[in-house]
């Protein structure tokens, strides 16, 4: 099936874009309606997050571990 091409099938590129989309979608909801109800920020564990945006919590373990590192390589250069 060489040129078998599936209509829900994505790329890395697609579904990294599709995730943080979805994770954007979820800060902004979150933080709405923390500040209309006047309620602190709730903690979120990776499997829920895993199933607002549609992913596994490994993905998002891998997303966390990828942001954590650029963002050590920004200070450490801010530091320099």
């Amino acid at each position: 099936m060489k040129d078998y091409t599936d209509p829900f099938e994505e790329t890395y590129y697609e579904r990294d874009q599709r995730i943080l989309a979805m994770l954007k979608s979820m800060i902004v909801e979150v933080i709405t309606y923390c500040l209309k109800n006047k309620e602190p920020l709730p903690r979120f564990s990776r499997d829920q997050i895993g199933n607002y945006v549609g992913c596994s919590k490994d993905n998002i373990r891998r997303m966390e571990q990828n942001s954590l590192r650029r963002m050590r390589r920004r200070l450490s250069q801010l530091t320099r």
